[in-house]
């Protein structure tokens, strides 16, 4: 209850603080204003001249078809631009209008000037100046993205167009936008040597911007990827979205792409646009751990990321203008609902400095990013502050996190050399470890070899006393055996471990090897009822007491886990050049939940109260057939029981002269003898 209200607490000072700041500055925002006129020399502008202080606005739904219509409007119907919100988003075409007075200048050969027009998404802007006088179009001119260029036009990163030489006069200027992006225009009046040394500065300046978010991107999706931080990663995702835009708005799409394909500049830019929408929504949840915290807020945080970065498909049609109204408005509520949760979670989990860095590292370009929104959606107002907001947060943003990256850097190599000693002591402690067993196994065996002999030469030598005193001798040579099986379960695991362990093989046709490993079994343990259903003739290298020992190792679970079912062993050879044998038994099977884990060492299942073991038969089984390069499988059939299928290599030349051997009757280095001496 107590983080409730805290939450609602937060929320309610964050509007307070939003409506008295709205409060402030909506009058302001909306205060029509008349604008002076420009007056400029007749030979020319002398430097830099701002057309935005001069230019007002005209947002209407009439359809004008002629820039003299624009002229005969009241002043009344216009607002200045850097006051007012624009038009944001509209298929309409927006009329803008300057007085322009041009005074008489001393004779003097006039200078050219350049009229400089952004932002270079805008599609169609259309360029007219009349005579206040008689309503005269005296030059036109026609620039956009999407606006063809001739040969002898001027290009660069904004939109340029030469400046006419007009006589002393009373002029309009007139300027006609139409674009599916936002309504943002900023002109200049820009004499030509200044124009040149701008263009070239403007395009180092933008250059090295772009190499920087280029070198930000790699590095922090390398580091992202390595550190698999989904956070860094989709940070990696919004630098690559700040570089699309930015690519885009500085005009290198336009003047790179243009000729190829007109829509470029758009789509890059609305691409950029969709991709920066849905990347830092990710990366903010991410961040704080939204997925973590609040589940079903980060699963409709995820659905809104994937459908605006889906937007990108609209960035070349008019359906662009729809989608920048339904999905801005939104990003600006869910950035705003993020901020509010960062701190929220910040003061409940009680990290202050933790809190306080990312407000600075996030939360102020978040809020450089909703006003720049704003901006564009036509809420605020065009001056320098919104112009400059974004770019201004963004190195922000930059700065502190690589700071935060350098510390996490640092204290992921700290974990890793930590990591890295606790692994080598971890090693040097199970090497010891091992070396212990095998010396503890060593001793035990030569005891534990004269206990179960003894016992055994009694059993021989006292056939006569009481039955008491023979089971007694049976008891202790039934634990001998049994605690000697497991030294040597332990032995055989020590050296599979071994890293420079290799076995010893020789070739043993399968067939052969089974039918003795049965025989000796049946003369071992009379009792259990194994049987070779089926064997077909395989040459396989393997280890013999290696072998051997799986095999047992299998044999001994079945009698252990069914005892009294019967056991059966089958080998069949495939043209893949595998023999796959099979060791079933018709016990009660092995439960489900336990076969993923039956091969791991020291493994006993649900069941295993019931019967002797430490766990290690199949690991040691798997481990042998392993080291043959071959691989063992475990399953349970639909009626009980439980199927061990193992797949060896086999040698098909000496496989296939050893059938020919079964077959005839005679010796394969006979028929090879035979074949030389008839040559």
């Amino acid at each position: 209850m107590r983080n409730i209200r805290l939450n609602m607490a937060l929320l309610a000072v964050l509007i307070v603080i939003a409506f008295g700041l709205l409060g402030v500055y909506w009058p302001k925002i909306h205060a029509p204003e008349s604008t002076e006129p420009l007056v400029i020399p007749a030979n020319g502008v002398a430097e830099i001249t701002d057309l935005n202080r001069h230019l007002s606005r005209l947002i209407t739904a009439r359809t004008i078809q002629n820039p003299r219509e624009i002229a005969t409007i009241s002043e009344t119907e216009f607002a200045s631009i850097l006051k007012t919100p624009g038009p944001g988003y509209t298929d309409q075409t927006v009329w803008y209008r300057a007085a322009i007075n041009v005074i008489d200048t001393p004779t003097t050969k006039p200078s050219r000037a350049f009229i400089e027009l952004g932002m270079v998404y805008l599609n169609d802007i259309r360029l007219s100046i009349l005579s206040r006088e008689s309503k005269k179009i005296i030059w036109q001119n026609r620039v956009g993205d999407r606006v063809e260029t001739s040969q002898g036009d001027i290009r660069g990163l904004s939109h340029i167009s030469e400046w006419p030489v007009l006589d002393a006069g009373e002029y309009w200027l007139i300027v006609g936008v139409r674009t599916n992006s936002a309504h943002v225009l900023h002109a200049k009046l820009v004499p030509e040597p200044i124009l040149i040394e701008k263009s070239g500065r403007d395009s180092f300046i933008k250059g090295a911007c772009l190499g920087i978010l280029i070198v930000a991107f790699g590095l922090y999706f390398t580091f992202g990827t390595l550190s698999r931080d989904r956070s860094v990663i989709w940070y990696a995702g919004y630098i690559f979205s700040l570089l699309l835009v930015y690519f885009g708005i500085t005009g290198y799409a336009q003047v790179i792409f243009k000729p190829l394909w007109p829509l470029a500049s758009d789509f890059i830019t609305g691409s950029g646009t969709a991709f920066a929408l849905g990347s830092s929504i990710m990366m903010w949840s991410y961040i704080i751990r939204l997925d973590q915290s609040n589940p079903i807020l980060f699963r409709i945080m995820y659905i809104y990321s994937a459908l605006a970065i889906a937007g990108f498909l609209t960035g070349t049609s008019n359906w662009y203008i729809l989608y920048a109204k339904v999905f801005f408005g939104s990003q600006i509520v869910l950035l705003g609902v993020l901020f509010v949760n960062l701190i929220y979670g910040g003061y409940r989990q009680q990290h202050p400095f933790r809190t306080s860095f990312f407000v600075i590292a996030l939360g102020i370009p978040t809020l450089g990013a909703m006003a720049h929104l704003m901006l564009l959606m036509g809420v605020l107002p065009l001056n320098g502050f919104t112009m400059n907001i974004l770019a201004a947060s963004s190195l922000i943003q930059l700065s502190m996190v690589a700071i935060a990256m350098a510390m996490r850097t640092h204290g992921l190599i700290s974990q890793r050399i930590a990591a890295l000693a606790s692994s080598q002591r971890a090693t040097q402690l199970a090497s010891e470890q091992r070396t212990f067993i095998t010396m503890l196994s060593h001793e035990f065996r030569t005891p534990l070899a004269i206990i179960q002999r003894s016992a055994e030469i009694l059993g021989l030598h006292l056939k006569a006393e009481p039955e008491a005193v023979l089971n007694r001798l049976a008891t202790i040579q039934s634990n001998a055996g049994q605690l000697s099986g497991l030294v040597d379960a332990f032995l055989t695991k020590e050296t599979l471990d071994n890293a420079t362990f290799t076995t010893s093989r020789e070739s043993v046709a399968i067939d052969a090897f089974l039918g003795d490993l049965i025989t000796r079994r049946h003369r071992e343990m009379p009792g259990q009822n194994i049987s070779l259903i089926r064997c077909d003739v395989a040459i396989v290298d393997i280890d013999r007491i290696l072998m051997e020992r799986a095999f047992l190792n299998l044999i001994e679970n079945a009698r252990k886990h069914a005892p009294g079912a019967a056991v059966w062993i089958s080998a069949e050879r495939s043209s893949n050049g595998y023999v796959y044998i099979r060791v079933v038994d018709e016990g009660p099977g092995i439960a489900a939940d336990d076969l993923q884990n039956v091969l791991n060492a020291f493994y006993r299942g649900r069941e295993a109260t019931k019967t002797q073991g430490v766990g290690l038969g199949l690991h040691l089984t798997h481990k042998i057939i392993e080291a043959h390069d071959g691989s063992l499988s475990v399953s349970v059939g639909e009626d009980g029981g439980t199927t061990v299928l193992i797949k060896l290599p086999y040698d098909r030349d000496k496989t296939v002269l050893k059938s020919n051997e079964d077959r005839i009757g005679f010796p394969a280095g006979f028929i090879r003898h035979a074949k030389d001496g008839g040559r």
